[in-house]
């Protein structure tokens, strides 16, 4: 089976499906992790996205902020989505090629450590570096939370889905 990042022009109908049902499930899964603040397993799933279908990932990641913002409104924090999940996704692509749970699951972590720092950015214009700063700071023990659960999650099923994805994908270009 060709593999779907392989395919050149416009997206497939089996593509479109697929990158959807993705961001469906990034969402799904966090829904289903709520009770634990910032744990959650969409670095994961954007991940192993970026491994199966290339760039075409940001449909996934589209899907996924656009389903935050219905469900739970379109604060500040959401539109701070529309650069951050990218900038995961953008680097997954471009690591792509990568085999091990291990780099895979630093990203991860790293990416789940600086979520607050990265969030804080607009508030620098709004209010200033002490904005900024003190939103940062009192988020950092869900980054601290946020990055071990990364790790965790990626470190120990990054294989097992990279094995599934590839049963009903085929192995990636």
């Amino acid at each position: 089976m060709r593999s779907p990042s392989l395919s050149a022009g416009k997206l497939s109908a089996k593509d479109i499906c697929a990158l959807a049902l993705m961001g469906a499930l990034m969402f799904a899964l966090k829904m289903a992790l709520v009770a634990l603040p910032n744990v959650n397993m969409n670095a994961l799933i954007v991940i192993l996205t970026a491994v199966f279908f290339g760039w075409r990932v940001l449909y996934s990641v589209a899907v996924y902020i656009m389903l935050e913002g219905l469900v739970f409104s379109f604060g500040m924090w959401w539109f701070c989505y529309w650069y951050l999940w990218p900038i995961l996704a953008i680097a997954a692509v471009l690591l792509r090629k990568n085999d091990s749970a291990l780099i895979w699951a630093v990203l991860a972590g790293v990416f789940g450590l600086c979520f607050g720092a990265l969030c804080s950015i607009p508030y620098l214009f709004i209010g200033g570096w002490a904005m900024a700063l003190s939103y940062w700071v009192s988020g950092i023990t869900f980054d601290l939370v946020h990055c071990a659960g990364n790790f965790v999650f990626t470190l120990t099923l990054y294989k097992p889905l990279y094995k599934v994805m590839e049963k009903i994908l085929g192995k990636p270009a």
